[in-house]
């Protein structure tokens, strides 16, 4: 552009104006986007446009014809034309005006590509929550960068992080939402479909813009009849969830569509003072959880009982998450040990604890119409979507009555202190249910109702007043008790043939706190007549995470899968000591009720187990107790009882073959990742000894 005249001024308290005729072009400037994901893959083929800006704000035109006089017209000029990404994500735009621009995307295009993409593996810690947990602060790092940015910078780029809400140019089609509002993350209120700012004075640069992936995010749950750690861990979150009283604190409803929605960290749910994050996966946005449905017997007008339970599902599963006791009407389900006659939809025969069938008949009987819709959704996935069912306590057993009616679904149960529920003559229908049951060492709720028979001689001869007096009369009375006493030792001694007794169903994972006996020198003021040496006795004891069923795996395994397991064991010592159908006894018949816990006791013990094995090489105390426990117990070898070694032996193997139960979630990338992540933001958490 040539200026014509004399364009130069002088400073002066009269300022004069001078006219300067210029002719030609004016400059025009350049402008070069690289579009990518968060794992720095181009995004080829993306239709990008530019809007100029306005000339002047609204609030400046009226300014200027308020105080000046001057009708100013803000119009910029044309848009440039469309241009599309190449091969490296990568787009020019020549012969620009020196105007501020937004960058816009076509919105459907971007959408779908965007799903496809799977998030990069680290998370930027500067967006982890707020909290009021003082054993959980949160992180702030202003220095981090992501990986795409830190190489983009290294090579003089300007560097964006967006949502895909940032650059659509229009509100796309979102497969399986019906909200009015977009998804608030990938949709940022104030920010959407504005397009991404690029400023006139960094034209002539390039600018690496760096594009969330459109997912959400999912429980790592797999579909097997092996122990599954991601399985044990996050279907005990959901038990102890589902624990939340959702009508004044709707815990449940925002952890599945915010926190599952908010990719800026993995979900957790904070149980003080605990702060469990969850194992998940990245998906599909069209696969996220739709709004889960909460379901309690006890709330509204007609309300009747404490029944409670959530179902929630997506793209991969459905999950039925049952309530455990948590009032004084479930501790009366409890303690309603009369059997019942088992309907023939849950098994072909035998008999259920009178209590648990009740409280469940009264969830079918209010919410039928919610559960026939889980075997619709079922049936309409046509087998893509999996049935994954959980519960702790009583929950538990009403989990394994809903599995039962379930079975033809193919169902995954996983309990958690559990009751006994069905007789003998029931469970041996129920063998094709894929059930593991958590026993948290001697957890008392484990061990009721007694592996006994119940139907017997009392509520024969008081019919329906013994089925409602139940456990409670035969404790409190004197007559009652003597009955109970004289025929459970009667059968537990062998004398009285045990016709049909309550059994437990599926395989055990037990919590097992193993002692070691010593013996070493006591002090040398303390003589022995025998050899002048006193001793005295001390125990080493660590709790471990024993899967005896990783046994029969092991067994069955060939080639490159045996590797993975440290060394089989004899399958006739194991069924011994973990006999099928019942609780071993492995700490004799004490009973603890504090180890019932689920927020306390179960999902701590879990939780570190994971991160054990999520970050092999990190120093967490449970591995150096089990060290310290395994050399005690070579070294009492010679000296101890050779029983009490060789079962320690057997309980150490058992616990080197853990790593197995988590090859599933290794197996996918995806997977992998969530391991990372898990172990990144997290901190071994504190066990209690029972």
């Amino acid at each position: 552009m040539e200026i014509i005249g004399d364009n130069t001024c002088i400073t002066s308290i009269r300022p004069k104006s001078k006219v300067v005729y210029c002719r030609g072009e004016p400059h025009r400037y350049w402008l070069e986007l690289q579009f990518v994901d968060e794992n720095n893959n181009p995004v080829s083929g993306l239709n990008v446009q530019l809007e100029y800006h306005p000339l002047a704000s609204a609030k400046e035109v009226a300014m200027w014809k308020k105080y000046g006089n001057h009708d100013y017209n803000p119009t910029p000029p044309p848009n440039p034309p469309a241009r599309v990404t190449d091969s490296q994500g990568l787009v020019r735009f020549d012969d620009l005006y020196w105007i501020t621009v937004d960058v816009k995307v076509d919105g459907q295009q971007l959408a779908d590509e965007m799903e496809r993409r799977p998030l990069g593996l680290r998370r930027n810690p500067n967006s982890q929550p707020v909290t009021n947990n003082i054993f959980r602060p949160e992180t702030r790092d202003p220095s981090w960068r992501t990986d795409v940015q830190e190489k983009a910078e290294a090579s003089g780029h300007t560097h964006h992080y967006v949502t895909i809400g940032e650059l659509c140019d229009r509100l796309p089609h979102i497969e399986g939402w019906d909200a009015p509002e977009p998804p608030k993350f990938h949709f940022p209120p104030g920010k959407s479909l504005k397009g991404t700012e690029i400023a006139r004075e960094a034209l002539e640069q390039r600018h690496v813009i760096e594009i969330c992936p459109f997912r959400a995010w999912a429980l790592a749950l797999h579909d097997t009849k092996d122990y599954d750690l991601a399985n044990g861990y996050n279907l005990g979150i959901m038990a102890d969830l589902v624990y939340t009283a959702e009508a004044t604190n709707p815990a449940i409803d925002y952890f599945f569509r915010q926190k599952c929605q908010d990719l800026s960290c993995i979900p957790q749910f904070a149980e003080f003072p605990s702060y469990f994050h969850t194992l998940a996966v990245d998906v599909p946005f069209r696969d996220h959880y739709q709004a889960p449905v909460y379901l309690n017997t006890g709330e509204g007008l007609n309300g009747e009982g404490d029944t409670r339970l959530f179902t929630v599902e997506c793209g991969t599963h459905v999950l039925v998450a049952w309530c455990g006791t948590d009032s004084l009407l479930n501790v009366v389900t409890d303690l309603s040990f009369a059997p019942k006659r088992c309907l023939p939809e849950l098994a072909g025969e035998g008999y259920v604890h009178g209590g648990f069938l009740e409280a469940y008949r009264l969830a079918k009987r209010k919410f039928g119409d919610k559960l026939d819709a889980i075997n619709k959704s079922l049936e309409e996935s046509g087998g893509a979507k999996k049935l994954f069912v959980c519960g702790h306590s009583l929950g538990g057993a009403l989990a394994l009555l809903y599995a039962a009616e379930m079975k033809s679904s193919l169902p995954v149960l996983y309990t958690y202190g559990m009751p006994r529920t069905f007789t003998r003559a029931a469970i041996a229908s129920l063998d094709d249910i894929t059930h593991y049951r958590h026993v948290n060492d001697n957890d008392t709720i484990t061990q009721i109702p007694p592996d006994a028979d119940l139907d017997n001689a009392f509520y024969e001869t008081w019919g329906p007043l013994g089925d409602k007096l139940g456990f409670d009369w035969s404790v409190t009375t004197a007559t009652g008790l003597s009955m109970a006493v004289r025929d459970l030792a009667y059968q537990s001694a062998g004398l009285v043939e045990k016709k049909d007794p309550y059994w437990h169903h599926g395989s055990t994972v037990i919590f097992f706190r193993a002692q070691q006996c010593a013996m070493q020198a006591a002090s040398p003021y303390q003589k022995n007549l025998v050899d002048g040496q006193a001793y005295t006795r001390h125990f080493v004891a660590t709790k471990l995470f024993l899967v005896p069923s990783l046994n029969e795996e092991c067994l069955k395994s060939t080639g490159e899968h045996q590797a993975a397991f440290i060394q089989c064991l004899d399958p006739a010592s194991l069924k011994k000591t973990f006999p099928q159908n019942t609780n071993p006894t492995l700490n004799g018949i004490g009973t603890d009720p504090r180890s019932h816990s689920m927020a306390h006791r179960y999902l701590p013990y879990i939780h570190n187990q994971v991160l054990e094995l999520a970050d092999p090489t990190r120093d967490i105390s449970r591995k150096a107790m089990r060290e310290r426990f395994r050399d005690e117990v070579e070294k009492s070898a010679s000296g101890s009882n050779p029983d009490e070694v060789e079962r320690n032996r057997e309980f150490l193997a058992l616990q080197d073959m853990l790593p197995v139960t988590l090859n599933r979630i290794r197996a996918e990338e995806t997977g992998k990742n969530a391991l990372i992540r898990f172990a990144e933001v997290t901190d071994e958490d504190v066990e209690f000894s029972q």
